[in-house]
């Protein structure tokens, strides 16, 4: 009893050691001073720069996940905001060091937006509110990367036209650079209605000297066009991945505001770009390979824009004497009635009023022979030799046509090829032309007691494409095949 006692003992020590290592805001003996969050460093004024190190760092179980990276170890420093503004967040680290900023208590920590990065960035700016106190986590991608990391926190001023009251005046064209990092976001200001996201954002605005289509680009960044006047937006283009940017119609004399925003954790520096739109090009395209007669024809439109934008509504004229009006990524189809080029036009608009017409050419070539029904005898006996004939008709253009007929497999496996044979078909509305075969037929024929033909057309230009090849084979069968009269073979 007083043995198993004394391992009760040992056991509840162990467990009492076991939770108290792991326990929040107990640190390891060899882990720095700020390893845990209640021991941050404390920052009490800006700018500074302090020296946090990672070696020997843990993680605590109540730490929070920072920027959607694996972490295996923190360190941690405190600020608390003496006004609004901006901090700039600079860090000096040769590893794979990352922060992220939160505000809350701890196990309720909310990341703040612009205060996270990526492993080995360096430098991150980001907005604080007086009175507020906000916490930096410094973060180890890699076990095995950990030492000393420099942290500089600096005050920094708002861009001049953070504030839509102080835009920054543009001309057409221009190039500008901007820095959303220095943007906050303006009390009351509704995002884009594109981009809901974008709440970070600069200002600059532009008095049309005439009346023409401008377009504003800022690679990844969201625009906005809006009336100086009343405010309305006249175009709107969501961040993402190209530069096509807003595209907007001036009015001379009038002034418009041009937003450039970026949700806090994307914002960067940019340049945008004031330029005169580009004029539409629409066009059409057939992907079809030789186009005839029979083929209802898919017709691609498109505005040939260089902004991107789509053509919302428009008629497309066939050529032909026929038309059709149509509405963005409507499917256009159209089958024509005779062989020949013909001009089709395309004229649109996009949906920020622009129109255009554009031309372009379809050819449609039709080449089409068939297959007749094959004359072959009902009845015969083996060792007779009979002819066959395959009629091919030709509506269409005078071809060249080779003809090939094989006897049926019936028992599975590869047709036997009888022959071949190639004429010229004139075109004839009514007219055929005969290919005469013969075939003997043998005693594996009567054995069968029939025997089944195919014969196959095709052009023997093999460049040139068969408007309907579901109608290039025919098959008949002699019904009846009987034994050799005699071991001579007979012709008839």
């Amino acid at each position: 009893m007083k043995q198993l006692s004394r391992l009760r003992l040992v056991a509840t020590a162990v467990a009492v050691a076991a939770l108290t290592a792991f326990a929040p805001g107990v640190a390891h003996a060899d882990a720095p001073a700020n390893d845990d969050f209640d021991a941050a460093t404390e920052i009490t004024a800006l700018p500074a720069t302090t020296t946090v190190d990672t070696t020997g760092a843990t993680k605590a179980p109540d730490d929070p996940g920072i920027c959607n990276y694996q972490s295996y170890s923190t360190v941690w420093v405190r600020y608390t905001a003496s006004a609004d503004g901006l901090v700039k967040l600079t860090s000096q680290s040769t590893r794979y060091t990352f922060y992220a900023v939160f505000t809350g208590t701890r196990g309720a920590l909310t990341p703040v937006p612009g205060g996270c990065t990526t492993p080995g960035e360096r430098e991150k700016t980001f907005s604080v509110k007086a009175g507020t106190t906000y916490h930096l986590a410094v973060a180890e991608h890699y076990s095995g990367y950990t030492g000393p990391v420099s942290l500089t926190m600096t005050p920094v001023r708002a861009a001049v036209n953070d504030d839509r009251a102080a835009a920054t005046p543009v001309t057409v064209p221009s190039r500008v650079e901007g820095d959303l990092t220095r943007a906050t976001p303006e009390p009351g200001e509704a995002p884009p209605s594109c981009d809901a996201a974008a709440t970070q954002s600069l200002w600059y605005s532009y008095r049309a000297t005439r009346t023409q289509w401008v377009n504003v680009s800022a690679y990844y960044n969201a625009i906005s066009v809006h009336r100086a006047g009343d405010l309305s937006e006249v175009d709107c283009f969501a961040s993402g991945g190209n530069s096509n940017g807003a595209v907007f119609a001036t009015t001379a004399g009038e002034t418009y505001l041009i937003r450039v925003a970026r949700a806090a954790d994307d914002a960067d520096p940019f340049w945008m770009d004031v330029q005169a739109a580009a004029p539409l090009k629409p066009y059409t395209a057939v992907s079809y390979y030789e186009p005839s007669v029979f083929d209802d024809l898919p017709f691609e439109l498109g505005s040939g824009d260089p902004h991107g934008r789509v053509l919302t509504s428009g008629v497309i004229d066939f050529g032909d004497g026929t038309s059709k009006n149509f509405v963005a990524y409507e499917q256009i189809r159209h089958r024509y009635a005779r062989d020949g080029v013909y001009t089709v036009t395309v004229s649109g608009s996009t949906n920020d009023g622009r129109t255009g017409t554009g031309t372009s050419t379809v050819t449609i070539d039709t080449h089409d022979v068939s297959v007749a029904p094959l004359t072959v005898p009902s009845s015969v006996r083996a060792g007779q030799t009979k002819p066959i004939k395959v009629s091919v008709a030709n509506a269409r253009q005078t071809e060249n046509v080779r003809v090939t007929l094989y006897r049926v497999n019936e028992t599975g496996g590869y047709d036997e090829e009888i022959g071949q044979a190639v004429q010229r078909v004139a075109a004839s509305p009514t007219g055929k032309v005969d290919f005469p075969f013969a075939y003997t037929y043998t005693a594996k024929d009567a054995a069968l007691g029939k025997v089944t033909f195919r014969a196959v057309a095709a052009l023997e230009n093999w460049n040139l494409r068969e408007a309907k090849p579901d109608d290039n084979e025919a098959r008949a069968t002699t019904a009846s095949v009987r034994a050799a009269a005699t071991a001579t073979a007979l012709t008839d």
